[in-house]
């Protein structure tokens, strides 16, 4: 009996496996709907595109990916990328998702400024921000007013009133970038505008907004040209007689403007290129080199504010007038 038993157990396991092997060979031919050969097309960058890059045609291609979910905002029409700039580095290979990309510049400060040109911020209020009527996009001078200055008793610095910069461009009121934004009602007591101002002047405005105080000036609309002017003392507010007014306040001589053969206002100008002094520059050589006309050195020297060409100096950077033709 027991060896009967045992036979049977043996033969219920061999049945048992043969049904298994039968089984699966009977459903091995059904076939389930295959979703792991599905692909999609995705974008990709052909190179490595820095943050802040306008996307061109030849920098995108298509490619094939399986048809997964983790893809699904990844753009896959070119005319929804061509044109737009990167808010990050995008890298070789990676796809185009739409939380890299900016639609517009609106929002991007860094975008709106050019070549040597840095952003800087200054304070302001009504009085000194034409009532906070400037709007992004503006063009402004900056005047700089500073107080009188005493060694001991002797005044060593009068009053003064300069215009410091000229056709400087507003880049932002306060953290407002859009000039389409809603103008404030009601003028606040203090607040900051953004201007993009030349690298080689950065410093003097810096010096400036510290010992001085700023007053921004609006542009006209129009393009002006850039003067030059002598700057104004409180004499010139009360000046009859500039020759009495010498005799009276000797340490306050008024310096007359140097007569020259080329006039500033002959020349039409609406921006400037840097140019560093080198060693054995004269202002005449360097009119040569950008103007072909030494003669208009002059042009260079009143635009910087040189009153004797012999004492400019290597390494230090001047602005040449780019002269439109």
């Amino acid at each position: 009996m027991k060896n009967t038993g045992k036979r049977l157990i043996l033969v219920s396991f061999v049945l048992a496996v043969v049904s298994s092997v039968f089984i699966f060979i009977y459903l091995k031919p059904i076939k389930t709907p295959n979703t792991a050969n599905k692909e999609r097309t995705i974008l990709v960058a052909i190179e490595t595109i820095a943050p802040r890059t306008v996307i061109e045609k030849k920098m995108v291609k298509e490619i094939q990916v399986p048809d997964n979910a983790i893809f699904a905002d990844y753009i896959v029409d070119s005319s929804n990328i061509v044109g737009k700039y990167t808010k990050e580095t995008i890298l070789k290979d990676e796809g185009f998702h739409k939380d890299k990309l900016l639609n517009e510049l609106n929002n991007e400060l860094s975008l709106k400024i050019e070549g040597n040109n840095r952003g800087i911020s200054i304070n302001v209020n009504g009085s000194t921000g034409v009532s906070d009527l400037i709007k992004q996009g503006d063009f402004v001078d900056i005047i700089v007013y500073l107080t009188e200055k005493k060694d001991s008793q002797k005044i060593i610095r009068p009053d003064l009133s300069k215009i410091l910069l000229q056709n400087i461009q507003v880049l932002a009121i306060d953290k407002v970038i859009n000039r389409d934004d809603v103008q404030r009602v009601a003028v606040p007591t203090n607040y900051l505008v953004t201007l993009s101002v030349p690298i080689f002047d950065i410093e003097k405005l810096t010096l400036a907004e510290d010992t001085g105080t700023l007053k921004l000036v609006l542009r006209p609309l129009k393009p002006d040209y850039i003067h030059k002017t002598e700057g104004a003392t409180w004499q010139d507010l009360i000046l009859d007689n500039s020759k009495e007014m010498r005799n009276l306040f000797p340490e306050y001589k008024i310096k007359p403007a140097k007569e020259s053969k080329v006039i500033i206002g002959d020349y039409k100008y609406k921006k400037y290129v840097y140019y560093k002094i080198k060693q054995g520059d004269t202002l005449r050589k360097i009119s040569e080199t950008f103007y072909g006309d030494s003669k208009k050195y002059v042009l260079i020297k009143q635009v910087n504010g040189i009153w004797e060409e012999s004492l400019i100096k290597a390494g230090t950077g001047i602005k040449i007038p780019v002269l439109e033709k």
